[in-house]
């Protein structure tokens, strides 16, 4: 039996893995010898025409029945199966797991900066019904959803996020959203290639230069600041007693010394206070 439809439009981004996951699902299974009473009777009256009833279904394929251009089920089980001959046509898909290559989708961040990026789709077949009578060709029909997912998907992302590869949960539960009705199961959705567009890409690369040498004078003014504010506290523990002006000059001396390695402090002479 099929399982409800709200379950079969989970959306859950799985590993490559053997598991199988609540998005498989299985068609209603078809009733091979007397699908119909016209093609029972046909197949009565013409009973030589059993002889070539016979059709073998692989490990991994499923088959939808269609009787007199009627869907009225699948064969989800490999073997040989008695198929009545009068009627019914067959039409078999792959359930083997593929991939599929998004090449340079033209998209634009969350700062609307714009650049090509590229994913790889790693899926499977799941419904017989859904990808052989439901749609036409789901392997071109999931390459063409893909593109506007990543539109969507990147614009909520700064670059750096999409280079660390943050949306790939995202990705891939939009994708599934789509592609459900196409019988399609999305094993994963993730980035390989991220790019500027050539028009800002030196720009960027300025800027980003920019940013890296801000937060490293930052870190290292932090760390200056750090490091007298913990000098004092220990002279201090350990007895050492300071004018206020004293102590001021002191953390002076030791900022410019840890931010400048070169700077050359006039030496002072402090006498402990009483």
């Amino acid at each position: 039996m099929a399982k409800p439809a709200q379950q079969s439009m989970e959306a859950h981004l799985v590993e490559d893995s053997d598991e199988e996951t609540g998005l498989e699902e299985m068609d209603v299974e078809a009733n091979l010898c007397c699908p119909d009473a016209l093609s029972a009777v046909l197949s009565t009256v013409f009973a030589p025409c059993w002889l070539c009833s016979l059709k073998m279904i692989s490990q991994n394929e499923r088959a939808a029945v269609l009787v007199w251009g009627k869907y009225v089920g699948s064969i989800n089980e490999p073997g040989i199966h008695v198929v009545n001959p009068c009627g019914v046509e067959i039409r078999r898909v792959d359930t083997v797991r593929k991939t599929l290559d998004v090449r340079e989708v033209s998209v634009t961040d969350k700062d609307g900066n714009p650049i090509y990026i590229s994913g790889n789709i790693a899926y499977k077949i799941t419904s017989a019904k859904k990808a052989t009578v439901d749609t036409a060709l789901p392997d071109k029909y999931t390459l063409e959803m893909a593109p506007m997912v990543l539109r969507t998907v990147a614009s909520r992302f700064h670059y750096d996020e999409l280079r660390s590869g943050a949306p790939s949960q995202m990705l891939g539960d939009e994708l599934q959203k789509l592609v459900t009705s196409a019988g399609v199961q999305v094993l994963r959705f993730q980035l390989t290639d991220l790019k500027y567009d050539s028009q800002i890409a030196s720009a960027m690369l300025a800027r980003q230069q920019a940013v890296a040498q801000v937060d490293a004078k930052r870190a290292l003014v932090h760390g200056a600041a750090e490091t007298a504010s913990s000098t004092v506290a220990r002279l201090k523990a350990m007895g050492h007693t300071f004018s206020s002006e004293n102590e001021q000059r002191l953390i002076h001396d030791l900022l410019l010394k840890n931010l400048d390695p070169d700077y050359k402090a006039k030496a002072m002479v402090m006498s402990q206070q009483p």
